[in-house]
């Protein structure tokens, strides 16, 4: 981004081509259509930029190729704009004429307002801040040469040839497009920056919530004396210098749009007469989380660092005006646009004489400027360790009373350890280990200069830093388990960590500490450079060298038997387990056995993982269909409620709660939930309190569930039982046949401490009888009886089937020695009774099925049966009444008609 106050690019160009892919505005669809089919039609091209800025897409960059210029948007669509085979107006040929090549010229403004051309400085002034809005723009005339104009608008012709005609003038964040058609005449066309598109800047609070309608910045500057010594990035102190900086004063704000990265924008301040200060601000993205709601588009600004080259009068009078002096009031702008914020902000220029920089710190972690280094001008050797390839950041104590700063070491110790000085001059790393297992030192150099200036403010101090020897780092990939129940460990090969090692594998053998079952694990991150601390519970995993598993290596045996990388669980009842989807870095450290010193580390990466919910209830296909969640749940007669029965006169009267047992419905449920380690317990399975569960009548439910012993043996198991909620008033059990919501809830392997572990999960169980979704049927659609007399019906008559249309079952007593005389062919059949529907037409003279008599010696055997007797020639219906163990009566009939025989 171009930070001055505007810039010009010249360039030779007739064709657009895009690399994009449009998403447009349906008014200019033809327009982009075309842009590929008629790349001569200057109008489309320009019509497809349009549609582009309509859209809300901004200009990020202008780069100058081959023949003129690419321009990139924001969201990295790119048009190149290049002359054509036969483009005119190109850069000049030998004969003087505009040819056709060359690249873009990029014409802008020096710092001290002059313009240069493709870096070099011309004589031309640019434009002063009296007359920002009245800034006469160069062109290029048509000799092909640029015109500029003098401090009174008159035109100068340069001595400058220009590459071509068609260029780009930037004013107040707006690149302006100038393309020469075919006839010659200018094409235009506004393309905005990020800058440009700015709507709103508010200062804030530094909570980010209310606005701020004062601000203040307190802009420490010295007087500095010019230096001739200096060496350090920011080159020497000039004379007639102000070096200025700040004390943590920052300016929290909020820009908009959101989508706007102001970070990427330099920022200014401007009084009320649009003078603009000669300080730079820069934005640092806010991306901490807030303790309530508010918007995006939040920034901490703060003061860059930097010199005024001028009298002290000049430098203080940008911010304070009058006698005595007052502060004027000052807004916050983009360096390249207009858009202010409100006036609401003072900077008081306070002189300072003294420039104390404290102590010298070593981050090892940012490159930001905080109170966490370790202070090494005063502490211990111990604290000056460092790792081969680890990136050390050092500042002072007092950074704002820092000039500048850079780093050396002695020529010997660069060259046998790989040192590497950034060029900022504040970082610096050890690419080489040493050559043997001890550590060894390095002396580095700090070299300061204060902003008071001034050789004799330049010192360098010397900090002794000991590396200790890296012998390798392996690279893993990310190794993804799933602990079980029966085993919490999983095994990371040796191999990369060995191969890491190279030549010094064998010194490292002789060196590690390897007594059995030490912990090798330094700490759990959550990125792969182990800056962030993983926030777990401590002491949830252990990672040992071991042979195989349960085996680890010994001090006497590591060279010959460190196959493995053991990682040992302990995730239970923690209050911060490990979660499971997400990957984290295990950091290994391996340590001297006689110093205890860092050798070496390696960085696994590893995710948990736990099965599916549908590997460990596996729905019962017959049971739930169609792929849905909603389980035909029909009863068994085992599971019927026997405790609960009434009996009269010896006989069960069918009173039972209706019961279902949820692991009917899933496939070795309870083998497979004890697999995973779950228990099963009332807090697994759950009614759900809705409109399918409450009954509407009251706030009775219409089921519960539970969970207890198995009323034929010992296992816990988990069921629906429904309920009368009505007290009985009706004898009806108002769940049946309802949609009951039950919910699972469980952990898995009981790890309760994060719900990543979790399983939830509704069901619905409709609870039913299979007698009652039954019905009764006879022999051929139709029982044929005599009109005149009484006729026996028996099994082979009339029968039943259950919900399911395969299963047919006599409703008659069986005949089986010794059984009870009430014994039904179906467990679940509490009793029978036959009815006539048209006692006209025939009456049932024996309504229940008797008793199967057993043959003897003077009776034959007689099967159950009833007994009806015809009344007159007809069709009616035989009511069938079949009453099931658990209260419910399936009323069904047949058909049965009574014949005449009359004779001839």
């Amino acid at each position: 981004m171009n930070k001055k106050f505007l810039s010009a690019v010249l360039f030779g160009a007739l064709m657009v081509t895009s690399t994009g892919t449009f998403v447009s505005c349906k008014d200019y669809d033809d327009d982009i259509d075309r842009i590929d089919n008629t790349l001569n039609d200057l109008k489309s091209q320009i019509a497809a930029l349009q549609t582009e800025v309509t859209n809300g897409n901004w200009v990020t960059s202008l780069t100058p190729v081959e023949g003129g210029f690419t321009v990139t948007f924001k969201d990295g669509k790119t048009y190149t704009i290049t002359n054509g085979k036969d483009g005119a107006e190109g850069k000049p040929g030998a004969d003087g004429k505009p040819g056709a090549d060359g690249k873009g010229t990029e014409v802008k403004i020096t710092e001290d307002g002059y313009w240069e051309i493709d870096g070099e400085k011309t004589p031309y002034l640019a434009v002063t801040k009296e007359d920002l809005k009245d800034v006469k723009v160069p062109y290029v005339n048509g000799a092909n040469m640029w015109v500029f104009f003098d401090k009174d608008g008159n035109e100068i012709v340069s001595e400058y040839n220009a590459n071509g005609a068609t260029y780009a003038v930037e004013v107040n964040g707006v690149w302006t497009l100038h393309v020469p058609d075919a006839n010659g005449e200018i094409q235009t066309i506004a393309l905005p920056t990020s800058a440009s598109v700015i709507s709103e800047i508010e200062l804030l609070d530094n909570n980010y919530q209310n606005v701020k309608t004062a601000n203040s910045i307190s802009l420490l500057y010295w007087n500095a004396t010019k230096t001739t010594k200096w060496k350090g990035p920011r080159g020497n102190i000039a004379d007639n210098t102000r070096t200025y900086s700040t004390n943590n004063q920052t300016l929290y704000t909020r820009v908009a749009p959101a989508s706007v990265n102001a970070s990427e924008l330099e920022f200014k301040v401007v009084d009320t007469r649009d003078n603009v200060a000669s300080i730079s601000l820069a934005a640092d993205r806010y991306t901490g989380m807030l303790p309530r709601a508010a918007e995006n588009g939040l920034y901490e600004m703060n003061v860059v660092p930097a010199s005024y080259i001028g009298s002290e009068n000049s430098f203080t009078s940008q911010f304070m005006t009058g006698t005595p002096a007052v502060n004027k009031a000052m807004a916050l702008k983009p360096a390249t646009a207009n858009y202010k914020s409100l006036f609401n902000i003072e900077v008081t220029p306070s002189n300072q004489t003294t420039a104390d920089l404290g102590n010298i710190h070593f981050d090892f972690t940012s490159n930001a400027i905080t109170a966490v280094g370790t202070d090494v001008t005063t502490a211990p050797t111990v604290d000056r360790q460092i790792k081969v390839g680890q990136t050390v950041y050092v500042y002072v104590q007092n950074e704002h009373n820092l000039y500048d700063m850079y780093l050396t070491a002695p020529e010997e110790d660069v060259a046998l350890f790989g040192l590497v000085f950034s060029e900022d001059g504040r970082t610096f790393k050890a690419t080489k280990s040493p050559d043997n297992v001890t550590d060894a030192t390095i002396d580095l150099i700090v070299h300061t200069l204060t902003n008071k200036g001034g050789d004799t403010e330049i010192e360098e101090t010397t900090i002794t830093v000991e590396i200790n020897r890296t012998m390798g780092e392996g690279v893993y990939g990310k190794q993804t388990k799933q602990p079980t129940k029966v085993n919490d460990k999983f095994l990371v090969s040796a191999d990369k960590l060995k191969e890491s090692l190279g030549s010094d594998l064998n010194a490292w053998y002789a060196s590690v500490k390897a007594n059995t079952g030490v912990d090798v694990l330094a700490g759990i991150y959550n990125d792969e450079a182990c800056t962030s601390a993983a926030d777990v519970s401590a002491n949830q995993l252990k990672v040992v060298m071991s042979e195989k598993a349960n085996t680890p290596v010994t001090e006497a045996n590591i060279a010959t038997k460190l196959n493995y990388l053991e990682f040992q669980l302990n995730i239970n009842k923690l209050t911060k387990p490990l979660k499971i989807g997400t990957t984290y870095y295990a950091l290994l450290s391996f340590k001297d056995k006689t110093s205890g010193k860092e050798l070496n580390t390696i960085v696994v990466p590893f995710e948990l993982t736990k099965p599916e919910l549908n590997t460990i209830l596996v729905k019962e296909s017959g049971v739930f269909r169609d792929g849905k969640d909603l389980a035909q749940a029909y009863m068994y007669w085992g599971d019927a409620n026997w405790a609960n029965a009434k009996y009269t006169s010896g006989l069960h009267n069918g009173a039972n709660t209706s019961r279902y047992y949820i692991d009917r419905a899933f496939t070795d449920m309870n083998a497979k939930l004890q697999k995973a380690g779950i228990d099963l317990d009332a807090q697994t399975f759950t009614a759900v309190t809705n409109d399918k569960v409450v009954y509407d009548k009251s706030t009775a439910a219409l089921a519960e569930v539970n969970v207890a012993s198995n009323t034929t043996g010992t296992e816990t198991r988990a069921y629906v039982e429904l309920k009368n909620v009505d007290n009985n008033s009706d004898n009806a059990i108002d769940g049946y046949k309802q949609d009951l919501n039950v919910k699972f809830t469980a952990h898995y392997l009981e790890v309760t401490g994060d719900d990543s572990w979790k399983y939830e999960k509704t069901y619905q169980f409709r609870v039913m009888s299979p007698i009652l979704e039954g019905e009764a049927i006879a022999a051929n659609d139709m029982i044929e009886v005599s009109a005149t007399g009484t006729t026996k019906l028996y099994k082979e008559d009339v029968w039943a089937k259950t919900y399911n249309n395969d299963v047919k079952y006599d409703i008659f007593k069986k005949s089986i020695k010794d059984a009870p005389k009430w014994a039904w062919y179906r467990s679940d059949i509490e009793n029978v009774t036959f009815s006539t529907g048209n006692k006209n037409v025939f009456e049932v003279t024996v309504k229940n099925p008797t008793a199967p008599v057993e043959k003897t010696a003077l009776t034959p055997a007689e099967d159950s049966y009833i007994e009806v007797e015809g009344v007159s020639e007809n069709t009616a219906k035989l009511n069938v009444a079949v009453n099931d163990i658990w209260g419910y009566t399936l009323n069904s009939s047949v058909n049965i008609k009574t014949t005449l025989n009359t004779g001839n």
